[in-house]
């Protein structure tokens, strides 16, 4: 950027780096907190992986999951979607919730794994991993019925669906 400065009778064009690097920090931290949130920016960075139901279940391997790591996921039908994460508690449990809450929902931010727990982007409350998908109502994420086959986990869309509009 240029900007015009008065030298005398003259007016000359400095280059202003200062304003150049506020712009260039500025650009650099929007991108960075909007990725950080579980959600994609304007299409990019999306944390999330997309999923499809096969006769009716969306089935996930879970096995290069590790004990308190969480993966985030998108299952559209129509034009309805919903996000949902899978984790692994800290006893290695699997555990499934979608990325939303009956309070929450509205603002569309999910959770994310912060500190060794879920951390509610919208209102920054914390749920230890343990409690997922044991508690419903409130902040709390809401459970997702799945089964277990080994290293798969199987989740009907039916069940996905029932929590769309929370």
């Amino acid at each position: 950027y240029m900007l015009p400065r008065r030298i005398g009778h003259d007016i000359q064009t400095i280059p202003n780096k200062d304003l150049t690097m506020r712009i260039a920090i500025l650009c650099m931290a929007v991108i960075l907190m909007s990725a950080t949130t579980g959600h994609a920016f304007f299409g990019l960075f999306g944390a999330e992986e997309n999923v499809k139901a096969q006769n009716g279940t969306i089935t996930i391997n879970v096995s290069k999951l590790s004990s308190g790591e969480a993966k985030h996921y998108k299952f559209t039908e129509g034009k309805t979607f919903i996000r949902f994460f899978v984790l692994k508690d800290k006893q290695g449990v699997v555990r499934v919730a979608q990325d939303a809450c009956e309070v929450c929902w509205r603002e569309d931010k999910g959770y994310k794994l912060q500190d060794g727990a879920m951390l509610c982007v919208n209102c920054g409350m914390k749920f230890q991993l343990s409690r997922i998908g044991m508690v419903r109502g409130g902040c709390n994420p809401h459970p997702v019925a799945f089964s277990l086959d080994g290293e798969n986990v199987s989740i009907t869309a039916k069940e996905l669906l029932g929590g769309a509009g929370l």
